[in-house]
C-alpha cells in the first residue's frame, strides 16, 4: 500500500490542506483532504479555562479528514462530507497506517512549519473517534506531542505541541534530519 502526502494551497485564509492519496492497488485507490483550519473566536471559549496563555489559543487549529469524492455531491445528497465515498476494504494494519503515515505526517509536517500549539478533531462517527484514540495513545508520545485525554468526554481529541527553546533562539517539537 502506497500513501502519498501533499500539502495543498486553498486559498483559504486561516485554512491549510493535505492531500492525502493512497493506492493498494488491483484498483483501488482513495484521496482525502486533511483540513487544518484556525479556531474562530467562539472555539476558544471551548479551551480558555484550561489554556490561560494566549500564545497557545492563538495557534489552536481543528481537523478534518474526509474523502474527495465528497466534494462532488450536491447538497441536496443524503452524504455528509464525512461519508465514506470509496471502497478500500482497509485491514486493521492498513487502517492504521492510513493514519499514522498519512494523516500523522501531515500533522507533523504541518507543526513543523507552523506555530501551532494545539491541535484537535471532533470526530463525527464513534468508529473515527475510537481509531483516534487508540492511535493517539499508541504514537502521540513517540513524536513528543502530549495527548490530552480528558478532553474525550466532550467529543474532542487534542494534542498539545510543546515548543522547546534552542540556545539560538528558534523553536522546534522534533529533530529535523
Amino acid at each position: 500500500m502506497d500513501i502519498d502526502v501533499r500539502a495543498w494551497h486553498t486559498w483559504v485564509a486561516g485554512t491549510f490542506r493535505y492531500q492525502i492519496t493512497v493506492n493498494k492497488g488491483g484498483g483501488r485507490a482513495a484521496k482525502y483532504y486533511l483540513d487544518i483550519k484556525k479556531i474562530t473566536q467562539e472555539m476558544h471559549h471551548w479551551f480558555m479555562h484550561i489554556y490561560v496563555d494566549s500564545e497557545i489559543l492563538d495557534n489552536a487549529y481543528m481537523l478534518e479528514f474526509y474523502n474527495i469524492e465528497a466534494l462532488n455531491f450536491t447538497v441536496g445528497q443524503k452524504h455528509s462530507a464525512f461519508d465514506t465515498y470509496t471502497t478500500m476494504n482497509y485491514t486493521f494494519r492498513e487502517r492504521e497506517l492510513l493514519f499514522v503515515k498519512g494523516v500523522g505526517e501531515a500533522i507533523i509536517n504541518f507543526a513543523a512549519r507552523s506555530q501551532a500549539r494545539l491541535v484537535f478533531s471532533a470526530p463525527l462517527r464513534p468508529a473515527l473517534a475510537k481509531i483516534y484514540d487508540s492511535l493517539l495513545k499508541k504514537h502521540a508520545q513517540g513524536v513528543q506531542y502530549l495527548y490530552r485525554m480528558e478532553f474525550i468526554k466532550d467529543g474532542l481529541y487534542v494534542i498539545e505541541i510543546q515548543r522547546i527553546r534552542t540556545t539560538a533562539g528558534t523553536s522546534f517539537n522534533r529533530s529535523e534530519h
